[in-house]
């Protein structure tokens, strides 16, 4: 961990130290330290994250004041959450716990229906069974593969 990510994750701890844990959990202030520290490591080799150093510093600048009032710096440090998380996401492939379970849920729940309205229109006496097949075959198997990219994204600690 750099110099520069440690100061800064102080400067957080320092105003925010009085600050309950359910506004802690709220703001996501811990996944915000964690990508400081990930964006400090990987400054050197990124230009976006050398980039958003200095929209961090001002964040932690005007942190206190946009948790407590909602407004212009709240809007700001909530949008770089979610640029950092994109970025990180994206470039540096750090993920959100279980991303691969719900994507990939998803588009087999879509799969699922799409397959069973074929097989009811194929084999019209069983409309139901053909889709209650096709719905859980399709969200199992998805459900099972994501399940396994979210534990190798586990094991190479990966997680956002």
């Amino acid at each position: 961990m750099g110099n520069w990510a440690e100061e800064t994750n102080q400067k957080i701890d320092s105003s925010l130290k009085d600050l309950k844990d359910k506004d802690i959990r709220f703001f996501r202030i811990d996944e915000f330290k964690r990508n400081i520290i990930r964006t400090g490591n990987f400054s050197s080799k990124c230009g976006y994250c050398q980039k958003q150093k200095i929209d961090i510093n001002e964040s932690v600048a005007n942190i206190f004041e946009a948790i407590q009032e909602p407004g212009k710096s709240r809007r700001a440090y909530d949008r770089l959450i979610s640029r950092l998380s994109i970025h990180m996401r994206k470039e540096h492939g750090y993920y959100p716990p279980f991303y691969f379970s719900y994507l990939l849920a998803f588009f087999g729940l879509l799969a699922g229906l799409l397959s069973g309205f074929i097989l009811s229109l194929l084999f019209p006496g069983l409309k139901e069974v053909m889709y209650s097949i096709a719905f859980v075959v399709f969200i199992v198997t998805s459900y099972i593969f994501g399940s396994i990219k979210d534990r190798k994204i586990r094991t190479k600690n990966r997680i956002m």
